[in-house]
């Protein structure tokens, strides 16, 4: 009697089935795509991480003419300190914030800087706003002003801007906006 069931009647197919060679050539297009992502994402990170230099460049030279702007001979007379604006001072009055920062832009290495997102110069914002793409890598300098002891919060962060005083010693913040908008906070430094 002779079986269906028969071992040697039926052929036998060694390797892979046209589902298996389908299958790994999924796997090789899933490869490729992770490979590509992996390669994207490394550059934005890239990006993000010289946005922060920059900024790391800017707290670094704040800080550096912050431990001597009070002094009569100090290098940089557009920053100094003790210097009162007039009232209604423009924005390159000196004393002001724009007086500096004009002197920032035009004769210090700070001027050479290029916004990696853009390729442009960055330029300084009231807020990262995650809705808006136009900010990443763009500049935000605030000025944090102390409260009374006892208040719920231990200062007040403002945009510094260009009509504002610096005759005093100040506490600011600096962050830089990263790709999706959010602030990454660089530092709190004196000026």
């Amino acid at each position: 009697m002779s079986s269906s069931t028969d071992p040697t009647s039926e052929a036998k197919q060694l390797g892979p089935n046209s589902n298996d060679k389908l299958f790994m050539a999924f796997l090789v297009l899933v490869v490729i795509a992770v490979t590509m992502l992996g390669v994207v994402n490394y550059k934005e990170a890239l990006k993000t991480e010289a946005s922060k230099s920059n900024g790391e460049a800017w707290v670094a030279w704040l800080t550096e003419v912050g431990t001597n702007r009070f002094e009569a001979d100090t290098h940089t007379p557009a920053c100094k300190g003790g210097v009162k604006p007039v009232a209604n001072a423009k924005t390159d009055a000196e004393g002001t914030w724009g007086a500096c920062l004009k002197h920032i832009l035009s004769a210090t290495e700070l001027k050479d800087q290029i916004n990696p997102f853009f390729d442009a110069a960055p330029h300084f914002v009231a807020a990262c706003v995650p809705s808006d793409r136009t900010l990443m890598g763009a500049i935000l300098l605030e000025d944090l002003m102390a409260t009374p002891p006892g208040s719920a919060t231990p200062f007040v962060a403002t945009q510094l801007v260009e009509t504002d005083a610096i005759d005093y010693k100040m506490q600011l913040r600096l962050s830089v906006c990263d790709k999706g908008g959010y602030a990454i906070k660089v530092a709190e430094f004196e000026f």
